[in-house]
C-alpha cells in the first residue's frame, strides 16, 4: 500500500521541469495526479509517458487550462471531479517570470504576472476549496520560492504576487477551517536552469555558488534547497497533522537570518 493510494492531486504548471518531477513523485507514492498545463501539450504528454514507462503505482493525467481564467479553472475542476470523484490535494506550482526594470513595467506585464502568481491561484483555490469542503477534507499548498525574504528589483510583480499568495494561504486556512489545511513552501532556487542563469543572478547579488549545494552569502556558506527537499515537505503537508495549517515552511538553509 502506498502513501497516497486513492487520493487525487492537482498540480498547476506541471507539464515539465519542477512541476513534472513533483507530479511523478506523488504518482510513485500512489496518487492519481492531474498535471495542469496551458499550451504545453507535447511536454505534458511526454511526462505522462514517463509515468506509464515506469509503471508507477499511481498515474498522471494531463489537463489543459489557463489558470488566469476563472471559468477555465472551474471547468477543469468540474472535469476532474466528474472523472475521479474528488480532489484531495491542490498544489499551486505555476509561475510567471518576466524580468523587467521597475521603471519600464507596463500594466499588461503586471497583470500577466499577477494573473499566474496570484489571481489564478485565488480562483482555483475557490473552485477546489468548495469540493474539499463538501468532502470534509483536503489540502491546498503553494510554492512561493524566495519571494518572502529577498529583493529582486527586476522581478517585482512576481515577488509581490508570490508573497501575496503566501498570505492568501494563511487566509484560506481560516476560511476553510477545519476541513481544509492550507500551507506554503518557500524554497530557494531548487530547480536551476541548465544555462547558468540562476547562478548568474546570485553572483549579481554579491553571492557566490560554493561546493556541495551551498552558496556564500555574506561569507556564510548556506545550504540551498534541493528538489527532494521540496517534494518531502510537500508530501508532509499533504499528509501531515490536521493542526498544521496557515504556515509557511522556509527551505533556505537559514538564509533569511543572515
Amino acid at each position: 500500500m502506498t502513501r497516497f493510494a486513492g487520493r487525487v492531486v492537482l498540480i498547476t504548471g506541471a507539464a515539465e521541469r519542477a512541476g513534472a518531477q513533483i507530479a511523478l513523485a506523488f504518482a510513485r507514492d500512489g496518487a492519481t495526479v492531474y498535471i495542469n498545463h496551458f499550451g504545453q501539450t507535447v511536454q505534458a504528454e511526454e511526462t505522462v509517458r514517463r509515468a506509464v514507462a515506469e509503471a508507477l503505482p499511481g498515474g498522471l493525467r494531463a489537463v489543459e487550462a489557463d489558470v488566469t481564467d476563472p471559468a477555465a479553472v472551474r471547468a477543469m475542476v468540474d472535469g476532474i471531479v466528474a472523472e475521479s470523484g474528488r480532489v484531495d490535494v491542490l498544489i499551486h506550482n505555476a509561475s510567471s517570470f518576466r524580468p523587467r526594470p521597475f521603471a519600464d513595467l507596463t500594466p499588461a506585464e503586471v497583470d500577466a504576472s499577477l494573473g499566474v502568481n496570484l489571481r489564478g491561484p485565488l480562483f482555483l483555490s475557490q473552485a477546489v476549496g468548495e469540493v474539499m469542503r463538501r468532502q470534509g477534507t483536503g489540502r491546498i499548498l503553494a510554492i512561493l520560492g524566495n519571494s518572502l525574504s529577498e529583493a529582486w528589483p527586476d522581478l517585482i510583480p512576481h515577488i509581490v504576487g508570490k508573497s501575496a499568495l503566501g498570505r492568501l494561504m494563511e487566509q484560506l486556512a481560516v476560511a476553510y477551517s477545519p476541513a481544509v489545511q492550507c500551507n506554503s513552501v518557500a524554497p530557494t532556487q531548487f530547480y536551476r536552469s541548465d544555462d547558468g542563469a540562476n547562478d548568474a543572478l546570485r553572483v549579481a547579488r554579491g553571492e557566490a555558488p560554493a561546493a556541495a549545494g551551498t552558496t556564500l552569502v555574506k561569507g556564510v556558506a548556506v545550504r540551498e534547497a534541493q528538489l527532494t527537499d521540496v517534494v518531502d515537505v510537500l508530501m508532509f503537508l499533504a499528509d501531515g497533522p490536521d493542526s498544521v495549517s496557515g504556515v509557511t515552511i522556509r527551505l533556505d538553509g537559514g538564509r533569511v537570518h543572515i
